[in-house]
């Protein structure tokens, strides 16, 4: 198995280690960091409430319309969390968008 450590910005700050034992050779290895590094720099998580719906699931692709500012984006379903708060079930979305 091949350690990965990504190094962002200057190489002073270490991101999250990848851990990954199917990768075995240094190609895809490096290829991996240069897309967490990519991710890291370009996609930001947002996190909104919905009304529940069932069938989300994490890695969906969603499009989000935001009346409040007036345009209309898409992202990636990262994290769910339903609640219920009284008669009514609800949805916390975390999702990662391009920044």
């Amino acid at each position: 198995m091949i350690d990965i450590f990504v190094s962002r910005f200057a190489g002073d700050r270490r991101g999250e280690d990848i851990i990954e034992p199917l990768l075995t050779d240094l190609a895809p290895a490096l290829s991996r960091g240069q897309v967490e590094i990519d991710r890291s720099a370009y996609m930001r998580s947002v996190q909104m409430s919905a009304n529940f719906r069932p069938g989300l699931k994490t890695g969906q692709t969603v499009e989000v319309i935001d009346s409040l500012q007036g345009e209309a984006w898409r992202g990636k379903i990262v994290a769910i969390d339903s609640a219920i708060e009284g008669a009514k079930m609800s949805t916390r979305l975390t999702i990662e968008r391009m920044s």
